[in-house]
């Protein structure tokens, strides 16, 4: 599936150099059934760079936080599908097929406690990682924000 030009900014660059280093991707998404789009963007986009696991990059974590964090809860995702996003399913579909790809699932741990998410309610493989784990990335991950 192919980017269009009109997103190439969001997702920032990556050069042979940093692909040959072994550069990662973190998608940090911070809306769920408040702006279902963008949720779904940050989604497709994580999919599609998950694809390329280890031919441009070593990993792609997908980052919940803020609303977003509300889609860590099983069974929270099903229930949403982007108008404009829909040929693609529900926001359960999407991110399956991100995590079939290969990504990792990480959310913010005050968000998920905000929210009162027991663990044993968590998707499947999410860890808890906070703002610190976000930073440490910064300089080491090409971070899209949506």
């Amino acid at each position: 599936m192919p980017i269009a030009p009109a997103l190439l900014p969001l997702l920032g660059s990556v050069t042979p150099a940093f692909a040959a280093e072994g550069k990662e991707r973190l998608y940090v998404v911070t809306h769920a059934d408040d702006d279902v789009d963008r949720a779904a963007l940050a989604l497709l986009l994580a999919g599609i760079d998950a694809k390329k696991i280890g031919k441009e990059f070593t990993g792609v974590t997908v980052w919940f936080t803020l609303q977003g964090a509300k889609l860590c809860r099983k069974g929270a995702a099903e229930k949403l599908t982007s108008p404009i996003f829909k040929k693609f399913g529900t926001l359960a579909e999407i991110l399956a097929v991100t995590v079939k790809a290969g990504a990792k699932l990480a959310a913010c741990p005050f968000c998920l406690d905000f929210y009162d998410i027991p663990k044993s309610e968590y998707l499947e493989g999410l860890e808890r990682k906070g703002g610190d784990y976000v930073a440490a990335q910064v300089g080491k991950a090409d971070v899209i924000w949506l």
